[in-house]
């Protein structure tokens, strides 16, 4: 809630906020989706959607948990960020301490910088299902990330969970389709179920 009262991220709920036509202007990572990737000065961001979230008689709150259920798509917000790769507009990235990352702070909710949306794919997840996948990567010359003001050692953790030193670390990833524009989705995506 705060985040949105400040202006930072107003969705007090979405991890992405933007529009088809001018793209995103901020992302919260919050530890919603399994096949996110943080690595601090770069990660990778799952897509929204793909998830019932009318919920059950047995469980009719669930929240926005629910587990992927069918293939995302390329449109509202998702379209949104993907407009971020062609307009080269920065986005802010906000990170909660429900993520399961070093990089999370321990409570609340924190703005870590501009960054920039280097690419996207559209990709088989964890699920089975297909995702959306954006790379990020921190924009230079701005103010230090948080996790370099706070002496965490060589080994950062957070929830007792140890990673390599993000000095270690790099982003290498290898999208089964990386996409450049609608158009090749659409045709991607009719290939794809055509060898099925």
């Amino acid at each position: 809630m705060e985040c949105s009262a400040a202006g930072i991220h107003r969705p007090t709920v979405a991890g992405i906020h933007g529009n088809e036509q001018e793209g995103c202007y901020s992302l919260a990572l919050s530890g919603g989706y399994e096949d996110d990737i943080d690595l601090g000065d770069c990660f990778t961001y799952t897509g929204s959607g793909g998830r019932d979230l009318k919920g059950t008689k047995a469980n009719p709150k669930n929240l926005r948990t629910a587990p992927q259920s069918k293939d995302q798509t390329l449109a509202k917000v998702n379209l949104a960020l993907s407009r971020n790769v062609d307009n080269g507009k920065p986005v802010r990235v906000i990170r909660g301490y429900k993520l399961d990352s070093p990089f999370a702070p321990e409570d609340g909710y924190r703005y870590d910088g501009l960054y920039k949306v280097e690419k996207y794919w559209f990709t088989t997840g964890m699920s089975g299902f297909g995702i959306f996948k954006y790379a990020l990567r921190r924009i230079k010359d701005q103010a230090p990330p948080p996790w370099d003001l706070i002496d965490r050692g060589d080994s950062p953790t957070k929830n007792n969970n140890s990673i390599t030193s993000p000095t270690k670390l790099s982003l290498d990833v290898k999208p089964k389709t990386e996409i450049t524009d609608e158009k090749q989705h659409n045709s991607t995506k009719e290939t794809e179920e055509q060898k099925s």
